[in-house]
């Protein structure tokens, strides 16, 4: 019967640990700065991406079709949902946190690069009225913010 000591089975946790991470690719976030300010993407519920942004006006991004799609992105259809906005909607939809909103509006989103991470570029409206403003967006790299090139 082989002893060992408390110490080493804790050694031996921790290097089974650090070497299971290394094994396994890093899930970093997406992140964009955009003409909004900064952009997160947070979450996949089903075919649709959730990305968050705001700090003052917090505000969402639904984004249908958007979701585990790493590669060959192109257009997508969502809303936008903040917690206040310039037009009060009649009817709500989800925001940010889960909770119901008169703030949102319609979206339609293009990725222009078709290597990952893409800059994006997206028109909006509000409530169901025609996308009429304009939001742009480039990708956070290694914490280096890409500057804001279009075409």
């Amino acid at each position: 019967m082989i002893k060992i000591s408390g110490q080493r089975v804790l050694l031996h946790a921790a290097i089974l640990l650090a070497t299971a991470g290394i094994a396994s690719p890093a899930r970093s976030d997406e992140v964009w700065d955009s003409d909004y300010g900064r952009v997160v993407y947070q979450a996949d519920r089903g075919k649709t991406a959730i990305l968050t942004y705001g700090d003052a006006v917090q505000g969402a991004l639904f984004i249908d079709g958007l979701a585990g799609q790493l590669q060959d992105r192109r257009n997508y259809s969502g809303y936008w949902s903040q917690s206040t906005s310039n037009v009060r909607c009649e009817t709500y939809r989800e925001g940010r946190n889960g909770q119901k909103t008169y703030y949102w509006g319609t979206l339609h989103i293009q990725f222009l690069d078709s290597e990952f991470p893409s800059r994006w570029s997206a028109t909006i409206g509000y409530c169901d009225q025609p996308k009429k403003l304009g939001w742009r967006a480039s990708p956070i790299v290694g914490g280096v913010q890409q500057p804001l090139k279009f075409p």
